[in-house]
């Protein structure tokens, strides 16, 4: 959430300025890209209503807090950067942040109002600190640990059912081998009895 004590009311189109703040999207292992911090601004539009927007990717985010409306434009952010470097060739995806970035007509009004905002706070003193950008760093982080734990846990469950499943094969193969021990048993049975017959025949014939 970004800072919310000034001096005076910043408005823009869109309603009161009640915060600003910088974020940054953290490289992983799917996202191998360095972003530079990226700046947004807090707008309270109606009562229990916000929005937050970031001035350069020109992306919003809603809620009924600051802090909502914030995570929601950090969320939203993250996934566009994600489909901007899946999706498009590379040299296609960092043109497309260089048009992003560039000052029109909204972001002229954004970038006045975020640079009026930093003069009010160097007047009262204050230095900005914003939280966000330091832990939206780990909250994607714990994002995606929690998905590796998910993908742990059904590859954990798929290696019980491969298990459970050579277990039953190993009971079919116990029970199929008693089966033919006992059929070559009895065919060992057979055949005493057939050479006994035989030896019988021999003898009488001897006799």
């Amino acid at each position: 959430m970004g800072i919310n004590t000034i001096c005076q009311s910043i408005r823009v189109s869109r309603g009161e300025v009640v915060g600003i703040g910088k974020f940054k999207i953290p490289k992983t292992e799917k996202f191998d890209y360095e972003i530079q911090p990226l700046s947004f601004l807090s707008i309270k539009d109606a009562e229990d209503s916000f929005i937050s927007t970031c001035i350069h990717l020109h992306i919003d985010g809603y809620g009924k807090t600051e802090k909502e409306a914030d995570r929601n434009m950090m969320k939203n952010a993250s996934f566009f950067l994600s489909q901007n470097f899946s999706r498009l060739p590379i040299e296609d995806a960092w043109d497309n942040l260089r048009d992003l970035f560039k000052s029109d007509e909204w972001s002229n009004e954004l970038w006045t109002a975020y640079h009026e905002f930093q003069i009010q706070l160097s007047i009262q003193g204050k230095q900005m600190m914003d939280p966000a950008a330091e832990l939206f760093p780990n909250f994607l982080r714990l994002m995606e640990l929690t998905k590796r734990e998910k993908e742990l846990i059904n590859l954990e469950n798929e290696l019980k059912k491969t298990r459970k499943e050579l277990e039953n094969w190993e009971d079919k193969l116990e029970d199929r081998e008693s089966e033919l021990e006992n059929r070559i048993e009895m065919m060992g049975n057979v055949f005493t009895y057939l050479m006994y017959l035989m030896s019988k025949v021999h003898l009488a014939g001897d006799v």
